[in-house]
């Protein structure tokens, strides 16, 4: 379980974390940056159809300028986005992103989102980027995550029922699903 003193170090160190996954695998987990639209949109064009279609539920093969700017121009506070790279690895590249986006209707919610690409799944890389998110959503006042995702991401429901003692699933139809999960503290 991450603590909310690993959060908040985080959130103070742009450079971010280095962290061990239990395969020994180093990774950087920091802030996202402006500066990382590029390799945001190259980590797009390497994902499978499969990542695509769980995170965004329909097929995309690039983002719009626009898209970019709201993706990785974020205050920190209302929006917040992580990134993971490998510093072992010899060209820089983003192997996951996390983010959250607090509800303007309802402040102590936030809609999350984790996306991690082919080669790196089921190393606990979602895991860890996931329980950083929750601490940092906590220290901001954020009690619940909604998420949005197909019924039949198990992968992405599993780790949802890893953060919280109480998760809330409402089918919403078209094979989606809306989650909505208590942070507990």
């Amino acid at each position: 379980m991450i603590h909310c003193t690993q959060a908040a170090a985080l959130a103070r160190n742009p450079s971010g974390v280095l962290k061990r996954l239990p395969d020994g695998a180093p990774i950087l987990i920091r802030p996202i940056r402006a500066d990382d639209k590029r390799m945001l949109e190259n980590g797009l064009r390497y994902l499978s159809a499969e990542s695509v279609q769980r995170r965004f539920l329909t097929p995309k093969s690039s983002f719009s300028r626009a898209e970019l700017r709201y993706l990785t121009e974020v205050d920190g506070r209302d929006h917040v986005a992580l990134v993971v790279e490998n510093p072992a690895e010899p060209a820089r590249r983003l192997i996951a992103v996390a983010r959250f986006v607090r509800l303007a209707d309802d402040p102590d919610a936030a809609e999350v989102a984790i996306v991690v690409a082919d080669d790196w799944q089921q190393r606990r890389v979602g895991t860890t980027l996931a329980e950083l998110l929750a601490a940092r959503a906590r220290g901001l006042g954020i009690r619940r995550f909604t998420a949005t995702m197909g019924a039949d991401n198990e992968p992405a429901h599993k780790l949802m029922r890893k953060l919280t003692d109480h998760l809330e699933r409402h089918h919403v139809g078209h094979g989606v699903d809306e989650l909505v999960m208590d942070l507990a503290a």
